[in-house]
């Protein structure tokens, strides 16, 4: 009789663990089957790093106010030694940029937007739409966002009062490569076109290539250090006049609003400004306090 039940025993033992063992492989199925197809989400938290464009959206049927600020230059005062406490760290300096945007997502892959910045009252249009989205099951194994904007300026003063309208208006275009390699890193490479229709040093060149790249380390749910940089090909005279882009900060996501807090060699905001026009090296204390910030309100209607 002992015998028996030791018997029984056991073949209960194996049953118990063969069951065991084939749900586990059917969870693990269909785990593997739900990430088939699966888009990666939330490579980054907004539509901007620093300076750099990222390669997500604002999604259908929401609006993304944005507001974005350049203070002056944290430990100097326009390359005097006058910085510093006596202009409160770039706060008190007013000659910087400023920007207000407006974007809307028509659909959850194509984005639009507007805006209108401090320098040369530069009003802007754009388009940002994501051609490829990277899956969770690797076989598309990066996004691919493409992103244009002009930007038109109707500022008069002694230099641009006479311009023809033609004149007016830049253009960019950049293909936004994005890759969420963990939980924690995403990465993007950004190749650049910037062509602008008046230059005023005849040693430069109406376009601007560039390459750009960012990244965002997630440190915890709602904090990220993020980073960003451009580098440009201009012709060899323009070494000195002109510097890369460079960025780096903090980034804070409470609800509905993304703070983000940086340095930055870069003035301006737009495309066509901070990529052409960075006249301040980190190197020479060129580098300053910013801010944007990002509010996003949903129109979508609620499904009864």
């Amino acid at each position: 009789m002992g015998r028996k039940l030791y018997f029984i025993f056991i073949f209960l033992f194996i049953a118990f663990q063969s069951v065991k063992a084939q749900d586990s492989l059917l969870a693990a199925l269909k785990k593997e089957a739900t990430s088939i197809g699966q888009k990666q989400f939330a490579t980054f938290k907004s539509t901007r790093l620093i300076n750099a464009q990222t390669s997500e959206t604002t999604s259908a049927g929401s609006l993304d106010f944005r507001v974005a600020h350049r203070f002056g230059d944290f430990l100097s005062y326009h390359g005097s030694s006058e910085g510093g406490f006596h202009t409160f760290y770039g706060l008190d300096d007013p000659n910087f940029d400023i920007r207000i945007a407006f974007e809307y997502g028509i659909t959850d892959r194509l984005m639009v937007g507007i805006s209108r910045s401090k320098q040369d009252e530069n009003l802007e249009g754009l388009v940002k739409f994501r051609l490829l989205e990277q899956r969770i099951d690797g076989k598309i194994p990066v996004s691919i966002t493409l992103f244009a904007s002009t930007a038109y300026t109707p500022k008069l003063d002694s230099l641009l009062s006479s311009l023809p309208t033609a004149d007016r208006f830049t253009h960019t275009a950049q293909v936004i490569i994005a890759r969420k390699f963990s939980s924690t890193l995403s990465l993007e490479v950004i190749p650049s076109l910037v062509h602008r229709n008046l230059i005023t040093n005849r040693f430069d060149k109406n376009e601007i290539y560039s390459i750009g790249g960012g990244g965002r380390w997630k440190l915890t749910k709602s904090f990220n250090l993020i980073a960003d940089y451009f580098y440009n090909f201009r012709t060899p005279a323009m070494d000195g006049l002109y510097y890369a882009p460079l960025g780096a900060g903090v980034e804070i996501e409470t609800g509905g609003h993304v703070f983000s807090l940086m340095f930055t060699n870069a003035q301006y905001i737009i495309e066509p400004e901070f990529i052409a026009n960075t006249t301040q090296s980190w190197a020479q204390n060129g580098w300053k306090f910013c801010f944007n910030i990002s509010r996003t309100f949903s129109f979508k209607k609620n499904k009864e």
